[in-house]
């Protein structure tokens, strides 16, 4: 009876505990579809809010064959901010193409607009962030194949992959592994920091790298953002110039003789910001990061916009063509001139003593469209007055990159064979700062060729190999105008007088009736031993440059009786004329120069200054002293005499 009694409460306690358990696990399921259900609800909402930024981009090509159809495009392409497009290319003139991504929902509203005035176009591109996916977001390749690539270039110590998209960091690292495998010829050098916080690095190459005397030429990429393969093929020429010192007798004598400042990425911020989604609007981010402003659009939607085109910020012609002041523009101008971290940090390097007067050529790298542009970009048909010299070392340059692969470059101003656009860094380093040879490069792929931006990695090295053969042309010529700048076996022409940061000089563009001057000679204090040549020209400059009169030249000559001191009292007289710049006047000239038409002889195609003549003058009083002292003056150290003796020098 007892033993029945236990059973009966050990299998009453049993069933307990299973209703008991039965319970728990509905409640745990209970809970668990509460989750899932908020979590779906929750994921609804959000999907509901990103629609814009999941919906699919396409690009269009557009052919206006009439100056009426390029017009239109044209009224698109300058209020594309305002459509919320986006311009990949821009045509220059009828027969050239242009293509633009659209939103899905604004593609039916595109065609009719381009279809009601007869513009031709198509679809190139159906899913823009599909394409990005497929091009840039792939696994990676095998590791043999990976090694293949590294061991075809080789004769680098430290190893970079080239032929694929690297992160910033991943960039600064490899340039710190050069450097510490070759301490002796690289050096890591930073700039500038961006609105971010990112430090601007880049490369100092150059044998005996700490060197600051020797000739510069300096090479930039990724002053835009979504220009990836810009970026690598700054790397690329890095590499070449490590790797090909042993083997290159061009690359051997200009590591020794010059010095290479590249910056792989002049926008760090722009680029790791177009890292950091694969949906367009990331991807194909164009400027800086600067701050956000709202407001609302065309299409009534809100909109933050925000950062600076840093093409359109450098101190020529600032916002007058082809930039916008609408901070949501693709092509925003910025605030005022140099506004950015990025352009300011480009601009104080080119200015500090360790580079200004010595930068020989001034490469940038872009993409995309296969041009090889030279300045003036502001207005069509304007060029600086050394424009023989820089076709000739330019033409050559296209013609060594297109034996590379047949790869056809078209060669001209910007204006003339892209689009006008000012406050370009390569205008600027030719018009403001004097560089002899400046190039700005529009790479891989050409117009006829529709993925634009977003380069198969594939045609990367391909891409590097070709840019390397045109640019090697351009550092040959940088050696050869070094080695005419010595003049004399006893005169060492190798650095210009460091100017004071306060002094502004006007573009480098002179009258084209004056006869083509002189290669610029660099300033040096050593001036004994000259020949009965240089001693005519001499005595010819004191001549025709004296402004003061014979009394005062010969006591101010008692001053500088030695023409080592030279350096010296040419830097003094200019700290007092910067102390006593409240009290001097100073006549300042326009920065508007007008183009002559190329049919209009007997001028040459030179940017004129129409004002100059008019207010010609000398703005430092010891001019004349300065020359009877050094007869070449003017030319050895034309850009501080420039701007103050431009009436003795006869620049004017």
């Amino acid at each position: 009876m007892i033993e029945g009694t236990m059973r009966v409460v050990t299998t009453a306690s049993y069933w307990c505990e299973v209703v008991s358990k039965f319970q728990m696990k509905v409640r745990l399921r209970l809970l668990d579809a509460l989750i899932l259900s908020l979590t779906v609800i929750t994921h609804m909402s959000l999907s509901i809010v990103d629609v814009q930024e999941t919906e699919k981009f396409l690009v269009i090509r557009a052919s206006p064959s009439t100056k009426q159809q390029l017009d239109v495009v044209r009224e698109l392409h300058d209020n594309m901010h305002k459509y919320d497009l986006d311009f990949w290319l821009t045509p220059v003139s009828p027969g050239h193409k242009a293509d633009i991504m659209v939103r899905q929902h604004q593609l039916n509203w595109l065609q009719s607009v381009l279809g009601s005035h007869g513009i031709s176009h198509n679809i190139t591109i159906r899913d823009v962030q599909r394409l990005i996916l497929d091009r840039e977001h792939k696994p990676r390749r095998a590791s043999t194949n990976f090694s293949r690539r590294l061991h075809d270039e080789g004769g680098n110590r430290a190893k970079y992959g080239l032929g694929e998209y690297h992160s910033y960091d991943h960039i600064v690292s490899w340039l710190e592994e050069i450097q510490r495998f070759y301490p002796d010829k690289a050096r890591v050098i930073s700039i500038g920091t961006t609105e971010e916080g990112r430090t601007i690095q880049g490369i100092k190459i150059g044998n005996e790298v700490r060197r600051t005397d020797k000739r510069v030429v300096w090479i930039d990429g990724g002053i835009h953002a979504r220009e990836w393969a810009a970026v690598h093929t700054a790397i690329y020429i890095i590499d070449r110039l490590i790797a090909d010192y042993e083997t290159d007798p061009l690359v051997r004598k200009a590591v020794d003789q010059l010095n290479f400042y590249v910056f792989p990425v002049l926008n760090p911020d722009g680029y790791e910001y177009s890292r950091s989604e694969i949906t367009p609007v990331v991807r194909l981010w164009r400027k800086n990061r600067s701050s956000m402003v709202c407001k609302k659009d065309y299409w009534y939607r809100e909109r933050c916009c925000g950062g600076v085109d840093l093409n359109r910020n450098f101190d020529w012609f600032w916002g007058e063509i082809g930039s916008s002041p609408d901070r949501c523009s693709e092509i925003y101008h910025g605030r005022s001139v140099f506004s950015e971290a990025e352009s300011r940090a480009v601009r104080d390097a080119m200015l500090s003593s360790e580079l200004h007067g010595k930068v020989d050529a001034f490469l940038t790298l872009h993409t995309y469209s296969q041009l090889w542009i030279h300045p003036f970009s502001h207005q069509p048909k304007t060029v600086p007055e050394d424009i023989a010299d820089i076709e000739q070392v330019g033409r050559r340059a296209v013609s060594a990159l297109e034996s590379v692969y047949g790869t056809k470059y078209r060669f001209g101003t910007g204006a003339d064979i892209l689009y006008a656009s000012s406050g370009g860094s390569d205008d600027w380093a030719k018009g403001k700062l004097g560089v002899k040879y400046v190039y700005l490069m529009e790479l891989r792929p050409g117009e006829e060729v529709w993925d634009g931006f977003i380069l198969d990695p594939r045609q990367l090295i391909p891409t590097g190999r070709e840019t390397w053969a045109g640019i090697k042309v351009v550092i040959e010529a940088v050696l050869n105008l070094k080695r005419a700048r010595t003049f004399d076996r006893t005169t060492t022409l190798d650095s210009a007088i460091p100017l004071p940061k306060a002094f502004t000089f006007e573009p480098s563009i002179r009258p084209a009736t004056v006869q083509p001057s002189q290669p610029k000679l660099h300033f040096s204090p050593s001036f004994g031993g000259q020949n009965s040549i240089v001693q005519r020209q001499r005595q010819k400059q004191a001549r025709v440059g004296k402004r003061q009169s014979r009394r005062n030249l010969r006591k101010r000559k008692r001053i500088i009786n030695d023409a080592s001191q030279l350096h010296t009292v040419v830097m003094k007289q200019a700290e007092i004329l910067l102390r006593r710049s409240k009290e001097i006047s100073i006549p300042s000239t326009s920065h508007r120069v007008t183009a002559v038409p190329f049919d209009s002889p007997p001028m040459a195609n030179v940017a004129v200054n129409p004002n100059l003549t008019a207010r010609c003058s000398d703005r430092s009083p010891w001019c004349g002293a300065w020359i009877g002292q050094n007869s070449l003056i003017c030319r050895v150290s034309s850009e501080f005499m420039r701007g103050n003796c431009a009436w003795s020098c006869h620049y004017c």
